[in-house]
């Protein structure tokens, strides 16, 4: 079954006309369009700072944004004030608040997702193109998201440039901070082993991929590479990339070596103490060797936020890089 994702020619078309679309093309060093289905995501920070719709009946672009954003108070999801209809004048007026807010909220991780994306796709020789950010697969209703037991994301898709075109499925983590927990490295290698075994990239993502980069195309949108057919994409490849990856004190461990601990049984990568919850290697195999169900690359960088300089997502200049044997 094809799911779309995606967006009508007739809605590209309002937007390209819209005082948001001026506010994107002025702002390009920053922001960044998601396409859903039928409508829009603009992140900042990798946040979405707008939720953008098409109203056939009048031909209208419409807006929602969390209340935060504005007024920079949190409020709780089931308050009826937490997301707010507003007009693209006030979001655009409101920009700068807007930036504020998400500023103080937003994770180093994000605001590191958000700096990674943008300084790829504005270099004209990487050899990716990053097409969406925070992606979820969609379901067409609430039974069957139930069933399918399956809420992983997918930091960023990024398509190489030449054919056939490889596709990188990436996950993004910024400091020794985000490697454990409920989001931590063993939730994200289950999540990308069920996508695997459900066979979600062939039966939807694939589909999704031609559907977001034709609405891009039709949004106006400066892209590297052409519409694809099906043929063109090859089967996905996962990458861990993980930034900042420095101890944060003297006689604390790296990232790499913390993230070492959860993915294997014995003492790797200078690893120092291993996972009494959740093994990886228990559960999933070695993910760092290619005849293992799953396996992905795993790209290391010391750079923090202020001095990320990468400018090729996947060949850049990473400190380390571990290519599944």
């Amino acid at each position: 079954m094809k799911t779309t994702r995606g967006i009508s020619k007739e809605f590209a078309e309002a937007f390209r006309q819209s005082e948001l679309y001026r506010l994107y093309n002025a702002h390009k060093d920053e922001l960044v369009i998601g396409v859903r289905t039928d409508y829009l995501n603009l992140y900042y920070n990798c946040d979405s700072i707008a939720k953008v719709a098409y109203r056939k009946q009048d031909g209208r672009i419409s807006c929602e944004i969390d209340k935060y954003y504005l007024d920079g108070k949190h409020y709780d999801a089931a308050q009826k004030e937490k997301r707010y209809k507003a007009g693209q004048s006030e979001i655009c007026a409101q920009y700068e608040l807007i930036k504020k807010h998400s500023d103080a909220k937003a994770t180093a991780e994000k605001k590191a997702q958000a700096k990674l994306v943008i300084l790829n796709n504005s270099n004209k020789d990487s050899n990716w193109f990053c097409i969406d950010v925070e992606y979820v697969k969609q379901f067409t209703n609430e039974q069957e998201k139930i069933e399918a037991d399956f809420n992983g994301r997918f930091d960023i898709i990024a398509l190489s440039k030449a054919k056939p075109h490889r596709v990188a499925l990436i996950e993004l983590k910024y400091g020794s901070g985000s490697i454990g927990g409920t989001s931590g490295i063993y939730k994200h290698v289950e999540d990308f082993t069920k996508f695997c075994n459900k066979n979600y990239f062939h039966d939807h993502l694939k589909n999704e991929m031609i559907d977001i980069i034709q609405s891009q195309i039709d949004l106006g949108l400066s892209l590297p590479v052409e519409l694809p057919s099906e043929k063109d994409i090859a089967s996905p490849d996962f990458y861990f990339i993980t930034l900042n990856n420095n101890a944060e004190s003297e006689r604390a461990t790296t990232p790499k070596q913390t993230m070492a601990g959860y993915l294997f049984k014995d003492y790797r990568w200078d690893c120092k103490r291993l996972s009494k919850l959740k093994c990886v290697e228990k559960e999933f195999g070695d993910i760092t060797k290619k005849n293992n169900p799953f396996h992905a690359t795993f790209l290391f960088s010391k750079a923090t936020i202020d001095t990320i300089a990468i400018t090729d997502i996947i060949d850049g200049a990473y400190d380390e890089r571990i290519v599944p044997e």
